[in-house]
């Protein structure tokens, strides 16, 4: 309640938060907003709450930003943009609303203060390492999010997490479990392996041109060409923006002035409070009624009560309640602006007078503040210089952001209207494949989804803004396009010919290894093996699961193998990459869960914990879709 931060809006928990800011304007985009309505369209329901084509969207859009975020240079948007992730998306978003209900049913409650605890850490809320209210506010506005939506849906993940923690702490691994996953853990064996390379056998493979276009023909969809277009576009950035910005002398030293007054208004204090709660349309006598009853609790204090135990019997906020009012440390920027101003008024161990807000009545405390000391000017001019350049050119880049937006939107056949009105130029870039490029504007999963979409590729029309990095945006248009293909085999007769070549030796040298395994004891296979033109024997030596010196696919050929009490050796084949090896197991020792010290078991209790805490997570998750009434729209995905 308190940490309405100001105007008490809520953000999304982990990477929902990032996801939901991480498609600027997704909900305030003009085509959006006058678009044909599938937003709105209901997917799913999950015992009556509706799952909307919007949300599901703006999801899908969010995880494919967060792959791209994950997989750097190994992301491929052809691999995951299509029906498989979707419905990824909406099982997740279903199994939220699951837990959910789950979570109100068991009274699993989020106070205020987590949900203030929560904002302040994230970093996309924070300027130079500090929680920002301006870039609070401005990220809010700029996907049109409201206090209450944001608010409810950090209460509502936050819930879903407490459900997870509170399943996550009843299992318990026992040390029998622990005994025997240490002697696995930590088993070795005798390994010996034989290598032999594909290359040893390229010279038999037969390359006859009949046979290599009919692997062709059979094999062609690796060699398709993506998709790719080029694109126009208008962008603007606010650190372009900001180094043309002339600040000031008088601008820079107001700013500092101003910073000196407020002294520790930009530093945290550690507070405790209790509140009477007032409703929004409560009438005269009843916010009189509340102010008497916090004069009270005052008087309590005053006359030699602990502040923590009137707190926990008088305060309407659960959430600190519990904790004897302890609001934990807080910054200035954090909470609405009577209880802020009361706060940083007051001296350490001061009690406040009786403090009204929106949410009621407040006694205040402050535990602890930090000592100010006075920056002279010369010190930080610079810094204060830059900062106001980057926030006039933030709230530039906002206000041409809407205007390029609109005026785009109303000339969906050129950029050029949209250019001239911001005062900037339409740029064209190289071709760019499906996949995204390493750098430029081609590399942004944001531009690729949108080029890449029906509205722009088939009606060729101006996108909504696009969010590329922190404070900088596009729009842009398709102007050229060229669609996904297999080449004909002239094209690529060398480079099929190289991948025909290296895939028929690797089933050659697979095929040998088969065969001197046949028959022959694991000591006899591997020495017929290495009697092979380029071929690699590898002796015998004990080694663990993780041992670096060894091909990691041998380790697990060896490690799968089964050596019979008795049994001199075993021999098995494992695959790896450019070639084939025989490997050998001689001899097997588990390891000793004794030789392991407390501290390493207990963090191996915890990995199991994990383990079956996520078992038991989506155990409660398929017995509630069980029970609960939950039904998707396969036609509106």
């Amino acid at each position: 309640m308190l940490l309405a931060i100001r105007d008490r809006v809520r953000g999304w928990v982990a990477y929902l938060v990032v996801g939901l800011l991480a498609v600027p304007f997704a909900l305030f985009g003009l085509y959006n907003y006058l678009g044909d309505g599938t937003g709105d369209r209901v997917v799913a329901t999950v015992e009556g709450e509706e799952i909307t084509r919007g949300t599901l969207d703006e999801r899908y859009r969010s995880r494919q930003a967060e792959l791209r975020r994950m997989l750097g240079d190994q992301f491929d948007l052809t691999a995951i943009d299509g029906p498989q992730l979707r419905r990824q998306v909406l099982n997740e978003l279903i199994d939220r609303e699951l837990l959910l209900n789950y979570a109100r049913d068991e009274q699993l409650q989020v106070s205020d203060a987590d949900i203030a605890r929560y904002i302040r850490q994230q970093e996309f809320f924070q300027a130079d390492g500090e929680f920002s209210v301006e870039r609070y506010r401005a990220l809010l506005a700029r996907n049109n999010l409201t206090p209450e939506r944001y608010e409810a849906q950090v209460r509502q993940d936050l819930a879903t997490q407490l459900v997870q923690g509170a399943l996550e702490g009843t299992v318990f691994a026992s040390d029998r479990e622990l005994d025997r996953l240490l002697a696995l853990q930590d088993q070795r064996r005798e390994i010996a392996w034989t290598q032999l390379p594909a290359t040893a056998f390229a010279d038999e493979v037969p390359l006859d041109q009949a046979s290599i276009e009919n692997w062709f023909s059979e094999n062609s969809e690796p060699f398709r060409q993506q998709a790719r277009v080029r694109v126009e576009y208008v962008r603007l950035d606010a650190k372009a923006l900001a180094a043309d910005i002339d600040v000031s002398d008088e601008a820079v030293r107001a700013l500092h002035e101003e910073r000196m007054q407020t002294g520790a208004d930009d530093g945290e204090r550690s507070l405790r409070h209790i509140l009477v709660q007032v409703a929004p349309d409560a009438d005269d006598v009843e916010v009189e009624q509340a102010q008497q009853a916090i004069a009270a609790a005052r008087t309590r204090i005053e006359e030699g009560e602990g502040f923590a135990e009137v707190a926990a019997e008088v305060s309407d906020d659960p959430g600190s309640a519990r904790q004897g009012g302890d609001l934990g440390a807080v910054s200035r920027g954090d909470l609405v602006t009577p209880f802020a101003d009361a706060a940083w008024d007051l001296a350490p161990g001061e009690l406040s007078d009786p403090v009204r807000t929106e949410f009621g009545w407040h006694l205040i405390e402050v535990t602890e503040a930090p000592e100010t000391a006075e920056v002279a000017f010369e010190e930080v001019a610079d810094e204060l210089r830059r900062e106001i350049a980057e926030e006039r050119a933030r709230q530039r880049v906002f206000e041409r952001g809407n205007e390029l937006e609109l005026v785009a939107f109303e000339n969906p056949d050129s950029l050029e209207p949209a250019a001239r009105a911001v005062g900037l130029e339409v740029r064209e870039s190289d071709w760019i494949p499906r996949s995204g490029r390493e750098s430029g504007i081609g590399s942004e999963s944001a531009v690729l989804s949108a080029a890449f979409s029906e509205a722009l590729l088939e009606r060729r029309e101006n996108s909504d803004l696009i969010e590329l990095d922190e404070d900088a945006y596009v729009v842009l248009r398709v102007a050229d396009h060229e669609p996904a293909r297999i080449p004909d085999f002239a094209e690529v007769e060398d480079q099929v010919t190289e991948v025909y070549r290296e895939e028929r030796a690797l089933e050659l040298a697979e095929e040998a290894g088969r065969s001197f395994m046949e028959g022959r004891q694991p000591s006899e296979a591997l020495e017929a093996a290495a009697a092979v033109d380029g071929a690699e024997q590898h002796p015998p030596r004990w080694a663990g699961r993780d041992d670096a010196e060894i091909p990691r696919s041998v380790r697990q050929a060896a490690f799968r193998l089964y050596l019979a009490e008795g049994e001199p050796a075993v021999a098995g084949l494992a695959s790896l990459g450019d070639g084939y090896a025989i490997v050998a197991v001689s001899g097997v020792e588990d390891g000793d869960p004794d030789a392991v010290d407390a501290a390493e078991r207990e963090q191996l209790r915890n990995s199991l914990n994990r383990v079956d805490g996520d078992v038991a997570i989506d155990a409660l998750i398929h017995e509630l879709r069980q029970r609960s009434s939950v039904r998707v729209y396969e036609e509106r995905l």
